[in-house]
């Protein structure tokens, strides 16, 4: 049995870790931390109901003497949070997960340059793995640190990622237009996130200066030494959960040639990327509650944009179930324990 902690307990993400991990068959929940919490601390099941007669695990603030106990822990913290404790943790744990965005970037100057702060384990900075499965399989396997990938960018990727692997990308403009719903920003009180604010609205935002926007074109250049030509349009819209990106690749010469098989190549052995029929479209509701990443049309609109669209649940495969795919895979078990 392993024992796992989980650091944030009482985020949107760390709320779903708990969901997920609850339900696998070889994963205790030992540790719950959240500072949110009275001193004195309270039982999950009491804080989030849904949890009665599942998971009854206290609710305590963090204590470093806490990770004898524990195997794995996840740190489901904000931006800038998880470098501060992550090296204390590291050497006391068989497995970290970082779910922020603290890890995710090789060079500690674009963590920099996209965070307004100076990266403060910069030792473990170039150790960590980039958790996403369905390229990354091998550096997972036994990894020590996982950076788990934000969700536009495990949308983008997945979907551009055969593309880039056969040199497509070189000559081509990608535009990718995404919509997400108000979970994305965590659990906290903001007014542009209330309901009289959001409901009937759909707000743009951070246009082409998304933190998540590096992190796409930094993975192509580490992992394939590929420049992309990446242009992001990120949309809030009044929905708790769920992110649509439509991905439209623009080739500079005309490039309408039959793209689909691409993605059965790469994909078809993959447990959690579902492709759709070509020319087919998925939905949000499709993936809400899932680990899955469903890509459909997969197919020109003309002479030369092929349209890509990435459907992902944006706490699921974009944050807490794909780091549970990670734990599985970093540790050996059937990566779909928990997930499926």
């Amino acid at each position: 049995m392993i024992h796992v902690g989980i650091i944030g307990a009482l985020g949107y993400t760390g709320k779903e870790l708990i969901h997920y991990l609850s339900r696998h068959p070889v994963v205790r929940i030992y540790k719950l931390w959240d500072n949110a919490v009275d001193k004195k601390g309270a039982r999950i099941d009491s804080i989030f109901p849904e949890f009665k007669n599942i998971v009854n695990t206290k609710v305590e603030h963090f204590n470093k003497k806490d990770l004898d106990v524990v195997d794995v822990v996840f740190l489901a913290l904000p931006h800038t949070v998880s470098m501060k404790i992550a090296p204390s943790i590291l050497d006391k744990v068989s497995l970290l997960i970082d779910l922020s965005a603290d890890y995710r970037f090789k060079s500690h100057k674009s963590y920099q340059k996209w965070y307004k702060a100076d990266h403060l384990d910069k030792k473990n900075l170039k150790k960590a793995v980039y958790g996403l499965p369905e390229i990354n399989r091998s550096e997972i396997k036994g990894a020590k640190l996982i950076a788990n990938p934000g969700c536009y960018p495990t949308s983008m990727i997945l979907g551009l990622y055969p593309l880039a692997k056969e040199g497509l990308l070189d000559n081509a403009q990608v535009i990718v237009d995404s919509k997400t719903g108000t979970s994305g920003a965590g659990r906290k009180a903001a007014t542009g996130l209330i309901f009289s604010e959001l409901n009937g609205n759909l707000r743009p935002y951070k246009i082409n200066k998304h933190q998540h926007m590096p992190e796409v074109t930094a993975f192509f250049k580490d992992e394939l030494n590929k420049s992309v030509d990446l242009s992001f349009v990120p949309q809030l819209i009044p929905i708790n959960r769920g992110i649509i990106s439509m991905i439209y690749t623009v080739f500079k010469n005309k490039k309408k040639k039959d793209l689909y098989g691409l993605y059965k190549k790469y994909y078809s052995k993959e447990p959690f990327i579902r492709i759709s029929k070509k020319g087919e479209v998925t939905e949000l509701k499709d993936v809400a509650f899932t680990n899955f990443c469903d890509l459909s049309y997969l197919d020109f609109i003309n002479d030369n944009t092929f349209l890509i669209i990435s459907c992902i649940d944006n706490l699921g495969k974009g944050a807490a179930s794909q780091a549970v795919q990670n734990m599985n895979i970093a540790l050996g078990f059937d990566e779909k324990e928990g997930l499926i």
